[in-house]
């Protein structure tokens, strides 16, 4: 067995990663064509448009393979009102998309904008208010353009291709993404890591030192704001903090969760310790398959009909379901062994497993010592029979729920107060779904319980 080094598995994962050069001319040849389209109904119309701009990824020359997605946007001058703003970005997307035999729908971040297809390129057409460097954004989106003008002339193309070395070990381990379901790095985040630590693998080693709350004031910020303060930076409960150099009052790292942070910690040591192309080739879906593939406890899904309402809004609202009835779970004694939440485009999904799924009926409460008159008199109140073993007050008690089943009964029906109910997730419009070891699954419905 040939046993490659790490320089070696890099510049073969580049190798398999990096978009060829015709591709990426073919790409700016159409960005160009669009953005032509754009000035020619901006010089028809008379519209404020200040500046027209290519930004993100393919932009920089940090895409992946196989990523050519075109993000377009149009600057207006800040004079403009935000209804004026939305009214003609939407029609100078739209019409430049028509004019170009394309298709298009319109989506909605901080406003509307246009996204289409042309010529099998996926563009995005968004309008933004052109802002400069320490101004007050007026919406979210004004930054992107700033965020490009900052990396566009800091990125070589060594730093990108460490970018894509970055990216490529971040999608194989389900760390590539800031969206909701993933809340992993963004392409920005992966971007700044980068520019600060100079490569992919002094990135890796520096992380070995990482702890929560790690901070990361990039140096290019005080070439930017000559009197910023480092002490007077605004603070952020995160577990990790990287100040945007467009917006010192951003963490770009902020969609980061807690357990993601770690992972990424965890597996840059596992690479730098054992270096291997796997850790670059969907590692976090065979680690997966890998512990599926083992004896299960008790398994059953709370399936709920998805509201239509976008991932940003849902995802969120099942974790908080879920969090919520995991307190009831726990109080009541079961033992739970995993639980996670997905959804589909017609239903939400809650997945529990358990160590066991019933409980017996009686329970052993332990009490105070005899000796503490006060806190045995109280517990003997609550119990009422106790007996004493060991100098300590004990009781039995029956208990609410021996069977994880009629707890879920409960929960779907209503029946329970304490539960924290979002407003598009309902669990009393779910149907319990219990799976047996195969996977298989034997469905409650709501006239059974």
């Amino acid at each position: 067995m040939i046993v490659l080094t790490i320089e070696e598995i890099l510049k073969e994962v580049l190798n398999e990663i990096k978009p060829s050069k015709e591709d990426m001319e073919k790409l700016q040849l159409k960005a160009n064509e669009i953005i032509d389209k754009i000035w020619e109904i901006v010089r028809e119309n008379s519209y404020p448009i200040l500046e027209v701009l290519l930004v993100g990824s393919s932009a920089r020359n940090t895409n992946l393979k196989d990523d050519y997605d075109i993000d377009i946007f149009v600057l207006f001058d800040k004079s403009v009102s935000e209804d004026e703003l939305e009214e003609i970005g939407l029609k100078i997307g739209t019409e430049a998309i028509k004019r170009l035999n394309g298709s298009y729908n319109i989506n909605y971040a901080s406003h509307p904008y246009v996204n289409g297809e042309v010529d099998g390129y996926e563009v995005d057409i968004v309008p933004c208010y052109k802002i400069d460097f320490g101004e007050k954004i007026i919406s979210a989106v004004d930054r992107t353009p700033l965020h490009h003008k900052f990396l566009i002339s800091r990125l070589n193309e060594r730093l990108c291709d460490e970018v894509r070395l970055l990216k490529a070990f971040l999608k194989s381990l389900g760390l590539y993404g800031s969206d909701v379901k993933t809340k992993g790095f963004s392409g920005y985040l992966c971007e700044l890591l980068i520019l600060h630590y100079g490569s992919f693998i002094n990135l890796l080693k520096e992380a070995q030192n990482w702890r929560i709350g790690k901070k990361i004031i990039l140096k290019d910020i005080f070439e930017i704001y000559k009197d910023v303060d480092i002490n007077k930076l605004k603070k952020f409960d995160e577990p990790f903090i990287v100040y945007d150099p467009v917006d010192l009052n951003r963490n770009v790292a902020s969609p980061l969760s807690k357990d993601n942070f770690c992972r990424f910690i965890f597996y840059s040591r596992q690479f730098l310790k054992n270096p291997s192309i796997e850790f670059f080739k969907d590692y976090a879906k065979k680690l997966e398959e890998i512990l599926e593939n083992r004896e299960h406890g008790y398994r059953l899904i709370l399936k709920i009909p998805r509201e239509n309402v976008v991932d940003d809004i849902i995802y969120p609202q099942m974790e908080k379901l879920q969090k919520s009835i995991n307190k009831v779970i726990v109080k009541n004694e079961f033992v739970i062994l995993n639980s996670k939440c997905f959804a589909d485009d017609n239903y939400c999904y809650l997945y529990w497993e358990f160590l066991v799924y019933e409980l017996p009926k009686i329970a052993l409460r332990e009490g105070p010592p005899v000796f503490e008159k006060e806190r045995a008199e109280r517990f003997l109140k609550k119990y009422g029979k106790v007996f004493i073993r060991d100098c300590k007050l004990f009781a039995y008690t029956e208990r609410e729920y021996s069977h994880i089943i009629d707890l879920f009964k409960d929960i779907v029906n209503g029946n329970l107060q304490n539960i924290s109910i979002p407003k598009y997730v309902n669990p009393r419009n779910g149907k319990i779904i219990e799976l047996n070891s195969h996977g298989e699954h034997k469905q409650f419905n709501k006239e059974c319980q």
